[in-house]
């Protein structure tokens, strides 16, 4: 005798489905605390400055190399949108 793939009855089918969307929002929640921490990184990244010097003389402060960067990378990402 064939081997027949199982009907799903409709309950068993909707179960699925449920079970499907509550995988979905785990892997959102999962994917937004991730977000939050790199936003919460790169905001720090950015915000770092270097002290400029002219003969001898501080002079001001500039954003890092570094900063520049994450900047670019939170305005990519969307920002601090919280």
């Amino acid at each position: 005798m064939r081997d027949l793939p199982k009907m799903l009855s409709k309950r068993e089918i909707e179960l699925q489905e449920v079970n499907y969307i509550f995988s979905l929002r785990a892997e959102r929640d999962k994917l937004q605390e991730q977000l939050y921490t790199a936003k919460k990184a790169l905001t720090e990244i950015s915000s770092t400055r270097q002290e400029i010097w002219r003969g001898g003389t501080l002079v001001g402060l500039e954003a890092t190399e570094d900063a520049k960067i994450a900047f670019d990378a939170l305005a990519a990402i969307g920002g601090d949108d919280e």
